[in-house]
């Protein structure tokens, strides 16, 4: 209401223009240049920024004086991950005092705004040009759990029990190396998350090792049972054994980090909501302990936690801030194979279909069935707020999948009263091409898993391989991607 109001305010000082005897007063000359930032243009989007702007030369020279370019910029989403991606992409730089401010983010502004066209459009014509990354890998020990993250600006990856590696998402370049070192008391890595200043590492033991991602230190080793603190006797050393962070997430803020500490001896799990305060200082606000769930996939934002359940037990809706726990969505549901929240709502996919369903009321508002012939979705993902992205894969031979990939339009899947809807284009692309070709041809080996990521800018698939016996190696896994930013521009 009160940003309401402001930017009423705005619209009533555009149009406030006082004369007498024919000589017009500027009202910003009535007000002190402070007020106005912080009062007003902070509040208005880059747009209106731009507009104010060009209102006259006191208003232009207000809104450079009041340097809140970057507090509007930073407030919108899509333009702050657009304006990382240009910066990591060498198609921007960072700020310095040496910049004149008001030009610098002008220049920004229009940058992001003419790459975010060239985006959306980019997804429309379906442009996106294919990049395949080889990921080094340390030998065949746990290929099984090989993991990896795709982040806002990075691709972070398990090279071993206790290494990671992190490249530049859109260079492909390895930036940096983690590694939790011998004194992590036989410390395995089950989980990762990372915002631009942290980087959490959830281990066996129920362990969680948080690093400073400029510095590489090491400024945390936390663990939220003090039970595992001291495993003196030989049962002990073995309950503790059996005990895992199963998950890490930072809320979007990155100032809560939630754990998820799996016992696999007792089958409960223990949520952990820690308060960043300071890099020094992480505070555990609540816990709270959930027996018989077997969760598989968390996610989280700055509302609500989501967590879904093993057994057909469904998704809870958890409270981001105390734990407590609002709702459980579709605990009838089977194949509950990826869910996505957004806004009011969850759309959940299954194995053939993608539902609606309404957090708060936790009833299934619409189902959209896909084609038997399109296979098994693996995820899902939102493009924005235009697009449902869901992937499937079919099968065909031994060593030859096919990656289809669905675009709906998601207004329409909350909008529309039909009981069925068709995606707004397909495309498709084969794994056999991902082979190494040696002289005998494409390798014989088979795909042991595959593992999608979607987000606005990219389509991105990791493919680890079966033991090749002949050669008595595991191939070494790719990450496939379709990348959507062709066409960006300094």
């Amino acid at each position: 209401m009160i940003v309401n109001q402001q930017e009423n305010t705005v619209d009533t000082c555009c149009a406030f223009n006082l004369r007498d005897g024919g000589t017009s007063v500027d009202i910003t000359s009535l007000l002190r240049v402070d007020l106005i930032a912080k009062g007003i243009f902070q509040n208005v989007d880059c747009l209106g920024l731009l507009s104010a702007r060009s209102v006259s030369p006191a208003w232009q020279e207000a809104v450079d004086n009041a340097r809140v370019w970057k507090i509007v910029l930073d407030k919108d989403v899509n333009w702050k991950k657009m304006c990382k991606v240009l910066i990591k992409k060498d198609f921007a730089t960072e700020t310095t005092e040496d910049d004149n401010y008001s030009e610098f983010y002008l220049d920004l502004y229009r940058n992001i705004r003419d790459n975010l066209k060239s985006l959306e459009k980019n997804w429309i014509t379906k442009t996106a040009y294919q990049r395949v990354k080889k990921l080094p890998y340390a030998g065949f020990v746990e290929h099984l759990n090989f993991k990896v993250k795709l982040s806002d600006q990075y691709i972070v990856t398990r090279q071993s029990p206790q290494t990671i590696e992190i490249f530049n998402r859109w260079t492909l370049q390895s930036e940096s190396i983690f590694d939790i070192g011998v004194d992590s008391h036989r410390a395995m890595m089950k989980s990762i998350d990372l915002t631009s200043e942290y980087l959490a590492l959830g281990c066996n033991r129920g362990k969680i090792f948080v690093f400073c991602m400029k510095t590489k230190e090491l400024l945390h080793k936390l663990i939220d049972d003090p039970a595992l603190l001291n495993c003196e006797s030989f049962a002990q050393d073995v309950m503790a054994s059996r005990v895992d962070c199963s998950y890490l997430r930072f809320s979007p803020s990155g100032k809560t980090l939630l754990s998820c500490i799996t016992n696999n001896s007792c089958q409960y799990e223990t949520l952990s909501l820690r308060k960043i305060i300071s890099p020094r200082e992480w505070k555990i606000t609540h816990q709270q302990t959930i027996h018989q769930f077997n969760v598989r996939r968390v996610q989280m934002d700055d509302s609500y936690i989501y967590l879904q359940g093993g057994n057909n037990k469904g998704i809870q809706v958890r409270s981001a801030s105390s734990l407590e726990l609002i709702n459980t969505i579709a605990e009838s549901e089977a194949f509950i194979k990826s869910f996505q929240p957004y806004d009011r709502w969850i759309i959940i996919a299954g194995r053939e279909q993608i539902s609606l369903w309404d957090i708060e009321l936790g009833t299934c508002i619409r189902q959209c069935q896909m084609n038997q012939t399109d296979g098994d979705i693996k995820t899902i993902g939102l493009v924005g707020e235009k697009y449902i992205i869901s992937c499937h894969v079919n099968c065909w031979s031994s060593d030859f999948f096919l990656l289809g990939v669905n675009v709906w339009d998601l207004q329409s899947l909350i909008n529309s009263q039909k009981e069925t809807l068709k995606p707004t284009f397909t495309f498709s692309v084969s794994t056999q091409s991902w082979h190494e070709v040696s002289v005998d041809g494409i390798r014989d080996t088979s795909v042991e898993k595959l593992k999608v990521f979607v987000d606005d800018y990219q389509i991105g698939c990791l493919i680890t391989w079966d033991f090749d016996y002949e050669r008595r190696e595991v191939p070494v896994p790719m990450l496939y991607f379709m990348d959507f930013t062709n066409h960006f521009e300094s």
